[in-house]
């Protein structure tokens, strides 16, 4: 555990704490891209943290710093890194947000000026991403010629939503939806995910949900592969597009993060399903029925590993199969409450 994250514990104050949860998210954010962060840059956001100085002043003194110290071979994957999260900071610290695809392009353009050439500005070629999830193959994005259409089209649609009265599994899976399919169109050559990463947590918030950053502080990669499987389907390895991994982690965003709650990157590869039955919903519904008359006391985290589907997967058909656990974590156990 590094000291920025030791430092979590003696934070007290609620504003205090919100403020690091965004810091959290920010750095950890940088490692979707294998980029790590400096000890200058924990230095100052415990100054901000503490309410000594603006984020805004925060991503000045950052900028200086780089420019004092040039173009310098050791700062290279340091400076992206701080900049971009000071950056982050800023953004999602700020309340502003408009639901149009120019929000898109405002976020990248102020996350990566200065670091990526046009930035802020749409592809202008089709690209292939080699995934280790996938065993090198990609996923297929979407056509740059027609990006402005397929986000426009996109954003009309989750205008068109109405999330007041909606039951919170609906809500779950339209917004995970909006968010793997605005990814999938993958506007920007780079800074894709960090950039829709950052539209999802203001757009929540825009909505009036309570945002878990601490999420992405130490799960932004796998937070990247889930997109990844949502996005991918291969008919000759007898692979389908999977958006409940993503929807397991965006539920803690939304919902808030369980006590001990771990996300596996080794789950998300495809190769994790070689030796395993793929469920169907089906037999999913008999596998649960036998893992609780086996063990009635099994957690939804062992049941969603032994199987290969998120938890939020196994929660959905505990409810459609009238299972509710009743008594502590560790000492109550499962009890049916209706037919199925």
């Amino acid at each position: 555990m590094s000291t920025f994250d030791e430092y979590y514990h003696s934070v007290s104050e609620p504003e205090k704490r919100k403020r690091y949860e965004n810091w959290a998210a920010s750095k950890g954010m940088q490692a979707v891209d294998g980029l790590k962060t400096s000890e200058y840059l924990d230095e100052v956001a415990r100054k901000n943290i503490e309410g000594d100085i603006s984020s805004y002043e925060v991503v000045k003194l950052i900028e200086t710093y780089y420019e004092v110290k040039g173009d310098r071979e050791d700062s290279g994957d340091e400076k992206e890194a701080d900049l971009v999260s000071s950056r982050i900071n800023l953004l999602i610290s700020d309340s502003g947000f408009s639901l149009v695809p120019e929000e898109l392009s405002n976020i990248h353009g102020f996350l990566f000026e200065g670091l990526i050439k046009n930035a802020g500005k749409y592809r202008d070629r089709n690209i292939m991403k080699h995934e280790w999830v996938l065993d090198g193959d990609t996923v297929t994005y979407g056509d740059y010629r027609y990006i402005p259409d397929n986000l426009e089209r996109l954003i009309r649609r989750e205008r068109l939503l109405k999330y007041t009265g909606m039951e919170s599994d609906e809500m779950l899976f339209h917004l995970t939806k909006c968010v793997s399919d605005i990814w999938q169109v993958h506007p920007f050559p780079e800074g894709n995910t960090r950039t829709v990463a950052v539209f999802a947590i203001k757009y929540f918030r825009f909505l009036g949900f309570d945002v878990d950053n601490r999420v992405f502080q130490n799960n932004s990669w796998f937070f990247r592969n889930a997109l990844v499987r949502a996005n991918y389907t291969n008919v000759h390895k007898n692979v389908d597009s999977d958006i409940s991994y993503l929807e397991d982690f965006l539920s803690c965003i939304l919902f808030g993060m369980p006590e001990g709650k771990e996300f596996h990157n080794r789950l998300l590869h495809i190769r994790s399903l070689e030796h395993h039955v793929t469920p169907t919903p089906g037999n999913l519904d008999d596998m649960i029925r036998s893992d609780i008359s086996g063990n009635d006391t099994i957690s939804r985290s062992a049941m969603a590993q032994r199987h290969h589907v998120s938890e939020k997967t196994i929660e959905r058909h505990l409810k459609k199969l009238g299972y509710v656990f009743e008594g502590p974590s560790k000492t109550g156990h499962w009890v049916k409450k209706q037919n199925s």
